[in-house]
C-alpha cells in the first residue's frame, strides 16, 4: 500500500448497505440494522463495522468523502420501481 501512496495512486472510502431481507427486521435485537431505543448511544453491527474499518481507511482517503450507498432495498423516492440493487444514501436521486 505504501508503494502505491508514493507512486501518486490516491484512496476514496465508499460504504454499502444491505437492505435485504436476510438481515431481519429492523425491531428485532438480532437485525443488523437494530437500534437499541433504550440506549440510542450503542451502535448496531453496520454502525460497529463501518466506524472501526472507517477510522483506519479514512487516514488514506485523500478528500475525507465517504460515498453510502444502499442496495437491497426500497428508497424512499423510488417505491413505485420497487427494490433497488444500488442507491445512494442521500435521500435523493442524486448521488
Amino acid at each position: 500500500m505504501l508503494e502505491f501512496m508514493q507512486s501518486g495512486w490516491t484512496f476514496n472510502m465508499n460504504v454499502a448497505i444491505d437492505y435485504t431481507a436476510s438481515n431481519g427486521e429492523i425491531s428485532s435485537p438480532n437485525s443488523l440494522h437494530y437500534i437499541n431505543p433504550n440506549n440510542r448511544d450503542s451502535m448496531n453491527q453496520y454502525e460497529s463495522a463501518i466506524v472501526s474499518v472507517g477510522s483506519i481507511l479514512e487516514n488514506f482517503d485523500h478528500d475525507k468523502l465517504f460515498p453510502v450507498f444502499g442496495f437491497g432495498g426500497i428508497p424512499w423516492y423510488n417505491r413505485a420501481g420497487g427494490v433497488s440493487h444500488c442507491f445512494n444514501l442521500t435521500g435523493t436521486e442524486d448521488s
